[in-house]
């Protein structure tokens, strides 16, 4: 993805504290540590003014950012996305399943043995082939520890953003394939209805994480190349 996106424009990325290429034993795992992140990485990059791109639960951090700094946001892009974590949606299922990812996490993130970790791979990439899921097994063992990965698990199942929402006020877009499994659906168009005249796109398929050569993955970008072409100036 961060290939094809740098064809459209410059590309600035991170790794959220606690996994990746960002430190991992942090202190503070918050909501304002990390829109406080975003603007160490935007001053040291030199950005005065930009189009803001959040996945997942990216898309809170960027909502709240785009409101408590509208002077340097152009427009956002939200692809499946939730303004609420796990813990704040009314479906009992999602209780659930947040109990089931921290058994998971807590006992077998840092396994050898990728049964543990499958739980997600077949959440966030239900229609990935075995190759790639075994791949998405073990890069998430490799990207962070059961114990920073706990703290970031629940700050993202307790978030909710759904009153700031309200407050963006930069043209917005929408993106959320139609059988997410991690956010609903629901949770999309529950973030496009509640941001001002944002616009929605459902994408096909059931993935979370977006895979190339898919139609869900060509129509993204197909979408997000409109968009910045019109909102990014």
């Amino acid at each position: 993805m961060a290939v094809r996106l740098a064809r459209l424009c410059r590309l600035v990325r991170f790794d959220q504290r606690g996994n990746g290429l960002s430190d991992w034993g942090v202190e503070a795992v918050s909501e304002g540590a990390m829109t406080g992140d975003m603007s160490t990485v935007a001053a040291a990059a030199g950005l005065s003014r930009f189009a803001l791109l959040g996945i997942s639960q990216g898309c809170s951090f960027s909502v709240r950012y785009a409101v408590e700094n509208p002077e340097q946001v152009t427009c956002l892009v939200l692809l499946g996305g939730f303004l609420r974590g796990r813990l704040k949606r009314t479906q009992p299922d999602q209780k659930h399943l947040y109990k089931v990812g921290t058994m998971m996490i807590r006992d077998g993130w840092g396994s050898t043995n990728p049964v543990f970790r499958h739980f997600f791979t077949t959440t966030f990439m239900p229609d990935a082939q075995p190759e790639m899921a075994a791949n998405f097994d073990e890069l998430q063992r490799i990207a962070t520890s059961p114990e920073a990965a706990m703290p970031i698990w629940k700050m993202n199942s307790t978030v909710d953003v759904t009153e700031l929402a309200k407050q963006v006020n930069v043209p917005t877009l929408v993106l959320h394939c139609i059988g997410d499994r991690v956010a609903p659906i629901e949770e999309g168009r529950l973030m496009a209805t509640l941001i001002p005249n944002a616009t929605f796109v459902e994408l096909p398929g059931n993935n979370h994480v977006l895979m190339e050569d898919t139609a869900a993955f060509e129509q993204f970008f197909d979408e997000c190349s409109r968009f910045l072409t019109a909102y990014n100036q």
